[in-house]
């Protein structure tokens, strides 16, 4: 998912998405615990297809390690409005501390400075290819509309397909090829 689906947007109030969160001159877009139903399957819309394509998203929570230990700490009661809250105000990061804070925490985990929280869309496809996942598979999980994007832009393993490749070759070179 992209960063801003997964934190939401702070938005004009001009915007023309209604918004229950106001803050200022500013409202709030995202996804709110509603989006999650009671098997901890995530439907949404993407912003970047919600005028265009209208792709959608749909996501097993459970299949999700990382994200289901960071829910354990969420009571059943409180998983209500935004899904993702700053703790100090209570409202939806915006996207400079959120950026911030992650810099913090990939600095700590030793995430090279290159590194931008955007970056780990495609880390997340890439790695899926790595596991053999199907492209067609990714590319409905990223929310592209072409599976041409998904193999072209965010499957960044250049050194592994390479590898394929070159293991390809090789096994192909060792056949006989004249059929005797």
């Amino acid at each position: 998912m992209r960063q801003w689906d997964v934190i939401g947007q702070w938005v004009p109030l001009s915007y023309q998405t209604p918004s229950p969160v106001i803050d200022g001159n500013e409202k709030w877009i995202g996804l709110t615990w509603a989006a999650v139903d009671q098997n901890m399957i995530l439907r949404y819309t993407p912003s970047k297809t919600q005028f265009t394509t209208g792709a959608r998203g749909t996501l097993d929570l459970r299949e999700c390690p990382m994200v289901m230990e960071e829910l354990a700490w969420i009571s059943v009661e409180a998983r209500h409005g935004p899904l993702i809250v700053n703790l100090h105000t209570g409202l939806p990061y915006k996207q400079s501390i959120f950026r911030k804070i992650w810099r913090r925490a990939a600095n700590r985990a030793g995430i090279e400075p290159t590194v931008w929280n955007r970056d780990l869309r495609a880390s997340g496809v890439t790695e899926g290819r790595q596991a053999a996942a199907p492209t067609d598979d990714l590319a409905k999980v990223a929310t592209h509309a072409s599976k041409r994007t998904t193999a072209r832009v965010y499957d960044r393993d250049h050194l592994e397909a390479h590898r394929r490749v070159m293991k390809a070759r090789v096994a192909h070179r060792g056949k006989d090829n004249d059929g005797e």
